[in-house]
């Protein structure tokens, strides 16, 4: 019995000594939560030949559709790797369109702000040379709108055109109520309207021979986040390194 002693008591600790891997190499959290969100193929660098990219994303919590980070994996044929970081969101998602009209796919990347998917963050990249290169987006730069006399505001969307001027008697009591108007219509003081940033952006189809644009919503406000005025409809094209507007247009929400 003395010779089978210690090869029982050897068993005995192969059973019950934790083994010290397990927690060498546990996983970390991004690890644990990383989520595959689509995958795609197309030729991204104008060399005729299709890279392979994966969008994934870490929610922020199991519970959550909210993503505090999402980023882009790109292979290419030739062990070429890129990695692109988006902003974080709701339901992150991305398009391929030539928006710089290089002939080439451009990452057109948008995500929504908040659960109701109101606003949304957009991003647009392209590989270029081998480099990834961060593309701007348009902006508006010549917007301006006021309150005037007579429960009326005026918008100026072009300073080389006349602008726009709207009644607001409407909702004229409201206004009297906030102090911006007194009952016979003068203002009590100067005031701005709220223009908001582009809160929605879409590639559309300029022409066949043009190709592909951005056309742009931006709200303008009034006293509050409710009070919606109406929103600015612009036509973008992307020429010469910059977004130039082909037609802006206003819309009325009443």
């Amino acid at each position: 019995m003395k010779l089978y002693l210690p090869f029982i008591l050897y068993a005995c600790l192969v059973i019950f000594i934790p083994n010290p891997i397990l927690f060498t190499f546990a996983e970390t959290d991004n690890e644990k939560n990383e989520t595959f969100i689509n995958s795609y193929d197309a030729d991204l660098t104008g060399d005729g030949f299709q890279e392979h990219f994966t969008l994934r994303g870490v929610l922020l919590s199991n519970r959550s559709h909210f993503y505090r980070d999402v980023w882009m994996d790109i292979s290419s044929p030739f062990s070429h790797q890129w990695k692109i970081s988006f902003d974080g969101g709701y339901d992150p998602d991305i398009q391929l369109i030539d928006l710089n009209h290089d002939h080439i796919f451009d990452i057109f990347y948008q995500v929504a702000k908040d659960e109701n998917k109101r606003q949304y963050n957009y991003q647009l990249y392209t590989l270029q040379n081998g480099m990834v290169k961060n593309l701007p987006l348009p902006k508006h730069k010549h917007i301006q709108g006021k309150f005037l006399n007579g429960f009326k505001i005026k918008i100026q969307i072009n300073p080389h055109k006349a602008p726009i001027i709207k009644d607001i008697k409407e909702t004229k009591e409201e206004y009297t109520k906030q102090n911006i108007y007194k009952e016979d219509g003068t203002l009590v003081k100067d005031k701005k309207l709220n223009i908001t940033p582009i809160s929605f952006l879409e590639p559309i189809l300029i022409s066949e021979t043009k190709g592909y644009g951005l056309k742009s919503y931006q709200s303008i406000k009034g006293i509050n986040e409710k009070d919606v005025l109406g929103e600015i409809i612009t036509l973008w094209y992307y020429k010469d390194d910059e977004w130039i507007i082909l037609t802006s247009e206003w819309k009325d929400n009443s």
